[in-house]
Formats: structure tokens, sequence, C-alpha cells
């Protein structure tokens, strides 16, 4: 339904605001409008939660030791969670399922993160290797695999869908040798390179079901940053708000683009919306910000709904929820509507 949204109809006030805790840091949302993220419990420690309509839930270490505990949430589907867990001075990956949560494990020993998750609860991420090089992994039935690389030493993985097509980024072999990661599409066991906009560097931040990825690279003569939509084999530059760097951090079944952009000169980077051909300025679009400024969009569901993070100039901090109004369903009943509407009136007229 949020096709029925177009640049042109977009305006102030086509998004309302709805503020979550303060010192937090959203990373992704689900179609349920469930937040996942970062911040700080009452004892002042790191931790990861989900933010579901109001309600707070610090999310569990997968075991219990005495100074284990999760420090970030970076992705959730369905309501499973994935991100990152700390004991004994070790970083580890894991998927929360059903309040449970399970530890990836690791491939070589090192640090691991998870940064991707579907609803199945298969997760994605990175695991250092014994020389330090960060290596893209799937974590799936309790088992974690190594994914390969696009012929240099190093991979991450980012997110993974429903069919299991995972997205990242990964350092190429010798024919590139003066580019530091392309983006790439793993899927039926390949590693695909999806190439970049022209420059030395491109990145995979998201995929959606329909097998569509987001992420951002170096244009032609790497003299700046841009988003692109990947789809249809080809890859689409989104564009920016004017200065040099801009990345898309998520996407949605619609094809939505959501992200982050600086503006010329200095200043806050600002959160954008692409749609139709158009990247937008969120902070332009949404209503009851006040002199808040939304820094960045790090997620979109498949009802239009956004997570954003931003400050004010003061130092307050805070995710915000941006909600479609009217909401994706009531546009829809009130377009629907309007033939009738219309037949009406020109009865009327033909009585008068």
């Amino acid at each position: 339904m949020l096709l029925l949204f177009c640049p042109a109809a977009l305006a102030q006030g086509s998004y309302s605001a709805t503020f979550l805790p303060a010192n937090f840091q959203a990373l992704a949302i689900d179609d349920a409008g469930r937040v996942a993220g970062r911040g700080t419990d009452p004892n002042g420690n790191a931790v990861a939660f989900v933010w579901t309509a109001g309600s707070l839930v610090f999310l569990p270490a997968p075991a219990l030791p005495p100074d284990g505990q999760t420090v970030v949430a970076n992705a959730i589907d369905g309501g499973v969670a994935a991100g990152a867990w700390q004991s004994g001075g070790m970083t580890r990956g894991f998927v929360t399922i059903g309040g449970a949560s399970q530890d990836t494990g690791t491939l070589y020993g090192g640090d691991t993160a998870a940064w991707g998750v579907n609803a199945a609860g298969q997760a994605v991420g990175e695991s250092l290797d014994a020389d330090g090089n960060s290596r893209a992994f799937l974590y799936s039935g309790g088992g974690i695999v190594d994914l390969g690389t696009l012929g240099g030493a190093t991979a991450q993985a980012r997110d993974i869908n429903n069919a299991g097509a995972i997205v990242g980024g990964a350092q190429p072999g010798p024919d590139f040798p003066d580019d530091g990661a392309h983006a790439f599409l793993y899927s039926g066991g390949v590693m695909t390179d999806l190439g970049t906009l022209g420059g030395g560097f491109s990145w995979a931040n998201a995929i959606n079901e329909a097998g569509q990825v987001a992420g951002y690279s170096l244009i032609a003569g790497d003299t700046a940053f841009h988003p692109f939509l990947y789809s249809g084999g080809a890859m689409l530059d989104l564009g920016s708000l004017g200065g040099d760097y801009a990345e898309a951090r998520a996407l949605n079944e619609a094809g939505l683009v959501v992200g982050l952009a600086s503006l010329p000169g200095f200043g806050f980077s600002h959160a954008f919306l692409y749609a139709e051909g158009s990247l937008l300025d969120l902070n332009l679009l949404a209503e009851g910000l006040g002199d808040f400024t939304l820094t960045e969009a790090v997620g979109i569901n498949g009802q239009g709904q956004i997570i954003a993070n931003g400050c004010n100039e003061f130092g307050f901090c805070a995710p915000v929820l941006l909600t479609p109004v009217p909401e994706p369903a009531q546009l829809f009943l009130l377009l629907a509507g309007l033939p009738l509407l219309s037949r009406r009136l020109l009865r009327a007229t033909k009585r008068e």
C-alpha cells in the first residue's frame, strides 16, 4: 500500500514522530514495529534492547556468567533479534528467540558479532580469524560457517532475507588491487560481486524479500559516497542531499530506501527517504520534531514506519519512530472511496 505515497504527495506532516527513551540508539525495526538497538540499563551497563509500543525490554545474555551481558541488538525480524554480547573480555554473536538467547559461536576463536537476522533465526555477521581478518559467517541450525570472500582476505555479512540470500562487503581479488571492498550477494553457495558506482568501494547493508539490495558506494573519481539500490542486476545511484557522503541503511518490500546523507558544508547529517526516484530529507516530512534533527534513518518496515536517530543542539539524543500520516490502510480506504464519492457528486450536480 505504501506505493500510494509519491514524492509529490509527501510534505511536512507526512509522518508523525514518536520519541523513544533518550540516550538509546535504534538500529532496526521489524514489520510489527518492534525496534532493536543499544543503550544502558539502570546500572549504567551497556545492553541490547527491544522496544515495542512503549515497552522496553533488555535482552538476556546466552549464558549467565557474572560479567556476561548483551551490548547491542543490530537486527530484528519477526521478533527474532541478533547482535553481540560480551563475557570475560570476549565478544560473541547472539540470536534471541522467544526471550531466550543463543550464542552463535565463533569461526576461528576470535571476536564475533551478528549484524543481520531473519525470522527463522538464521544470523549473519563477522568473526575474526587468527590473523585478525574479518570473515563473513552464517549461523543456522546451531552451527556457524564461513561464507568465503571475493578473492581478498576479508568479508563481513550485514543482512539475510527469509530465502537465505545474504549481503555485505568483501575485499575483492587481484583484479581490483586498489579497491577497499565491494558489495556482495551470497546465494546458493556463491558469493557474487555487485560492483560499484564507478569508484573503488561499495558496501551492501540490506536485502529485501524480492532480492533488492541497498548500500553505498564511491562514485567515479572517488569524490563522494552515494547510496545505491541494486535491483534487476543493475546498481542505481540514489543521489545525495548536496554533501559528499550518503549511505543507505535499510529498505522494505516496496523498495523504499532509508539512510543518512551529509549536507553542503558542516553540521549534522540528515536522515533520508528514497521514494519514486527522489531522495528526500525526512526532517522536512515529519511533524512534532521541534528543534530536533533526525541524523540517520536505520530501518523501514512493510507498514512504512521508519526508525531514525537524532539529536538537538543541546545534546538531547533519542531514537524516533516515524509513522505515515495517514497510515497506509487509512489512505487505501480513502482512495478506494473516492470513485464512489465522485459518482455521488456527479449525480447531485445533474439533479441541480
